[in-house]
């Protein structure tokens, strides 16, 4: 699959540039160890709105337990590819796929990038690139769930090949089956 912006996607676990269309540069990689206290402060930058769509409900902090499942990944069930300014070593863009134990065919996908980043297609960026993890590793489906007013995240959602599921309570589910997705994916 060609990559946007006419940029070339490299193999699995791979660090690579990418410059947005308004010609920031960040540098995406996948997540360890080493970024819990970037993460922190990543976290500690968004707004409440922001740290509320992500977490679907109001989140003030990160516990301790919550940075290590959220940088201590194995990069199979559980991957996490983050964009870094290389200008400030700072994390502005997160997304990640999870699967509950046992279910290694399906996967939870969460997308964070930082209030001032947003609108510049990093979110796209990072989600495209996290489904052909995904498609690597052996993951089938993607299931991600939003806030129904949370308008920004459903558009991007769906712009990468996530089709609604269902609706209610105030939430979206979104889903994208990865076999028939890499036919019709964007390129």
């Amino acid at each position: 699959m060609a990559a946007p912006h006419g940029l070339t996607r490299p193999s699995a676990g791979a660090e690579f540039d990418i410059t947005t269309p308004g010609g920031a540069s960040l540098h995406v990689r996948p997540i360890g160890p080493d970024d819990r206290e970037r993460l922190a402060a990543a976290f500690e930058a968004l707004s409440e709105r922001s740290r509320q769509r992500r977490f679907l409900v109001p989140k003030p902090r990160l516990s301790s337990a919550e940075l290590t499942y959220l940088t201590e990944v194995d990069h199979r069930t559980h991957e996490a590819l983050v964009a870094v300014d290389p200008a400030t070593d700072r994390i502005v863009g997160v997304a990640r796929y999870a699967s509950a134990a046992g279910a290694t065919g399906v996967a939870d996908v969460a997308v964070v990038v930082a209030d001032e980043w947003q609108r510049r297609g990093i979110g796209t960026r990072l989600l495209l690139d996290l489904r052909e993890r995904a498609v690597e590793n052996g993951v089938a489906r993607l299931v991600a769930t939003t806030l129904h007013e949370n308008r920004a995240a459903r558009v991007v959602l769906r712009r990468t090949g996530f089709r609604t599921r269902q609706m209610g309570g105030g939430m979206v589910d979104l889903v994208l089956e990865l076999d028939a997705a890499e036919e019709r994916a964007p390129r």
